[in-house]
């Protein structure tokens, strides 16, 4: 699971943890090997919770959403949202190899 780079990610000292209802205890035992990991790194306390009220739909194949204490941010690592991810990193590749080089482009980063 990817919990501990959420983790990282946010950076809280409070985090939410929703998953889909199947992987609850899968979720719970990768935290509690994660916890101890992240507090050496991090020098501070952690607590995690995981949402039983509202979990991931079951047509999501996998992954986790974190969310910090009063839940305005969220950090997902869901299968579908790192499949988006990656689509939009490759996409000014896809429209080369598609399309040619764009000759009226001036910059290339």
């Amino acid at each position: 699971m990817t919990e501990e780079k959420g983790f990282y990610q946010l950076l809280e000292p409070k985090v939410t943890i929703r998953c889909r209802k199947q992987d609850v205890q899968l979720v719970q035992a990768s935290i509690q090997k994660n916890i101890p990991i992240y507090k050496a790194a991090v020098k501070n306390n952690l607590e995690v919770r995981i949402d039983q009220d509202r979990f991931l739909s079951p047509d999501v194949s996998g992954g986790i959403e974190i969310y910090n204490g009063d839940g305005k941010i969220k950090v997902s690592n869901t299968l579908e949202s790192r499949l988006d991810l990656m689509a939009q990193q490759m996409m000014p590749e896809i429209r080369v190899a598609l399309f040619g080089a764009n000759p009226n482009r001036k910059f290339l980063d």
